[in-house]
């Protein structure tokens, strides 16, 4: 058997070949497939197929010359543990001195006086690939198009592309019917004056036909594009269908085979020109290139993001269910947990994690995790995306033990993070923890005005953490699913980049952290779905308020807050909230986990109501 390190090597020489073939300096490997999704299916893992990194986010340049990897803050530590750093340079982006993938292309162009960039127009979106070009600026560069992925041709044993089968979601989980979705989305074509929109994201189309699929792991899509005109909309797929799906969409929705795409496009092109939408962000550059020079394009965000990010009452209805299960689960998890530990029993984080996914199975509407559990102990937690529990790590008396987990229940997405002590905390523990959870709760009772957006609300989760000299590489919040992606745009909290105003509807996280290596790490993650807030005296400009409701229910570990820290407000934000914890999730359920989520749910002095 040929050891993984020899077949690396095996794939970069094969692949210097096929570069050379191809007239390139330099080759991408992106993260992102066809759909541009943040996960993939088994057969588009390209980077992780050249590189070694499994990471959800990291680009590749492969070159002859040298071999780079960009990641940021989230994966510094699991690229070093999984990349041949004698075969690749990892770029920390975000640090000093350290340069991006676009400023790696303007340096080594100005080094070399010219460089010819290869790349899949089949994985770049029309975005990524403007970046790039931009970023070149002599006449004998070039951004080259490369037909068929060159990392296809010296992968091994690739697995065949999924084509699994698809299913419905009945209207009393969606909210709304495919044929008011379509009416919306053709409302917003007629608006911009387009003729034909084009989906490229999975999610965006499961949303628009109210279909779920099982091509990627814990994401319930199916591969697929679809083209919506003003009396047509297409979807082309390799997915299996039901005859009796096929019957009841038919109507509104014609099907057709995956490989059908590119000649369909080819053909309307011709048939009917007009204008046609797309979102540079969410197409890529193979969908562009079928675009005839006749066709006039509107480039703009697409209306099924927004359409998507607003949830209705029934998607919120459903959501708050699916956390409501998600809690319960978790929250029997823990007290076995602590019930093992108590008795002397060793717990690896692969226990807790099969233990966890155990207690998720057993809650009515469970369908799958909507990501692989994250159970890091001790200094695994300084790893943000800490991925593969691990049997022979054991959960160690004194050590932080960080879980972020999720789940897809029938209609919603969960995702929520807890950090416990096993053990006795120390000070410097509790003082970390007590400055992330201040933070999480600073942003959790904020009231702010219509139009504001993620990077002002950024802030206020990390004032206390700034005050001490200490912070966190990731963004605070992202936006999330109804029964859908565990990540979702546009909204999102963060210090820079995108800045969508949050709107009633939306569901976005809270996840200030703070991670040091060696040490361990602490993050405290609920979702909140943003709500209108009454009780305020009307804003100058006439704007609504809103606040943040939560939808996660599972307390926060109260041994390892310093309470001489924690303000007058935040310790009665904190009642309130385990106060609906205990009022929400004790009826489900016995009377030991009763009895145990009682104890938990108490702060020190204050008793919660019965």
């Amino acid at each position: 058997m040929v050891d993984y390190e020899e077949q690396l090597t095996s794939r970069l020489n094969a692949l210097y070949q096929q570069m050379k073939e191809s007239r390139v300096d330099v080759y991408l490997v992106l993260s992102s497939d066809a759909h541009l999704n943040e996960y993939v299916p088994e057969y588009s893992r390209r980077r992780a197929a050249i590189t070694g990194f499994t990471g959800s986010a990291g680009d590749a340049i492969i070159s002859p010359e040298g071999n780079h990897l960009f990641v940021d803050s989230r994966y510094y530590l699991q690229a070093d543990e999984e990349v041949d750093l004698n075969k690749f340079r990892v770029h920390r982006l975000g640090l000093s001195g350290e340069s991006t993938l676009s400023q790696w292309l303007t340096e080594m162009e100005e080094e070399r006086g010219s460089i010819r960039v290869g790349f899949d127009p089949s994985v770049v979106s029309m975005q990524v690939h403007r970046t790039y070009s931009s970023s070149l600026h002599s006449e004998e560069s070039e951004m080259v198009p490369i037909d068929g992925n060159l990392v296809d041709s010296v992968w091994e044993e690739q697995p065949a592309p999924p084509s699994n089968s698809i299913y419905a979601l009945h209207e009393s989980v969606t909210g709304m019917g495919v044929a008011e979705k379509l009416l919306s989305v053709r409302k917003e074509m007629v608006d911009v004056g387009a003729d034909r929109l084009v989906l490229t994201k999975l999610d965006e189309i499961a949303w628009v036909t109210n279909l779920r699929g099982d091509d990627i792991p814990f994401n319930p899509v199916f591969e697929a594009y679809m083209v919506i005109d003003m009396d047509q909309a297409t979807c082309f797929t390799r997915s299996t269908m039901p005859a009796a799906l096929l019957d009841e969409l038919s109507s509104l929705v014609e099907f057709h085979t995956y490989e059908s795409y590119v000649g369909f496009m080819q053909l309307a092109g011709s048939d009917k020109p007009g204008a046609v939408w797309l979102d540079s962000s969410g197409t890529t550059m193979a969908t562009r290139i079928l675009i005839t020079a006749d066709q006039k394009i509107h480039e703009s965000a697409n209306p099924v993001v927004m359409l998507k990010a607003i949830k209705n009452e029934t998607e919120i209805s459903a959501s708050r269910e699916a956390h409501r299960h998600a809690a319960a689960a978790k929250i029997r998890s823990f007290k076995e947990l602590e019930d093992k530990i108590a008795s002397g029993q060793v717990v690896s984080e692969l226990d807790y994690s099969q233990s966890l996914h155990e207690e998720y199975a057993k809650e009515d509407g469970f369908y799958d995790l909507s990501f692989t559990t994250i159970a890091a102990s001790g200094s695994n937690g300084a790893i943000v995306h800490y991925s593969d529990a691990d049997p022979e790590v054991l959960l160690r008396e004194g050590e932080l033990f960080l879980v972020d987990s999720g789940v897809q229940m029938l209609g919603g997405t969960t995702d929520d993070t807890r950090t416990v002590i096993v053990g006795t905390p120390t000070d410097r523990q509790k003082q970390v923890y007590t400055k992330v959870l201040r933070g999480h709760i600073n942003l959790a009772m904020q009231k702010f005005p219509e139009g504001t957006g993620g990077i002002a609300l950024d802030a206020l989760a990390r004032s206390h953490l700034w005050n001490v000299g200490l912070d966190y590489g990731h963004g605070t919040g992202h936006g999330v699913g109804a029964f859908l992606n565990v990540h979702e745009g546009p909204q999102r909290i963060a210090p820079r980049g995108a800045d969508e105003p949050m709107k009633v509807g939306m569901i976005v996280s809270n996840e200030p952290g703070y991670y040091e290596p060696g040490w361990g790490g602490v993050r405290l993650e609920n979702l909140y779905v943003v709500m209108t807030a009454d009780g305020l005296p009307n804003h100058p400009d006439g704007k609504r308020w809103f606040r943040m409701d939560p939808l996660t229910l599972i307390p926060f570990d109260t041994s390892l807050i310093d309470w001489s820290e924690m303000s007058k407000a935040e310790k009665a934000w904190l009642l309130d909230y385990h106060q609906e914890v205990w009022n929400k999730i004790s009826p489900m359920l016995d009377d030991d986990e009763s009895q145990w989520l009682w104890g938990k749910c108490q702060l020190p002095g204050i008793t919660i109501s019965a």
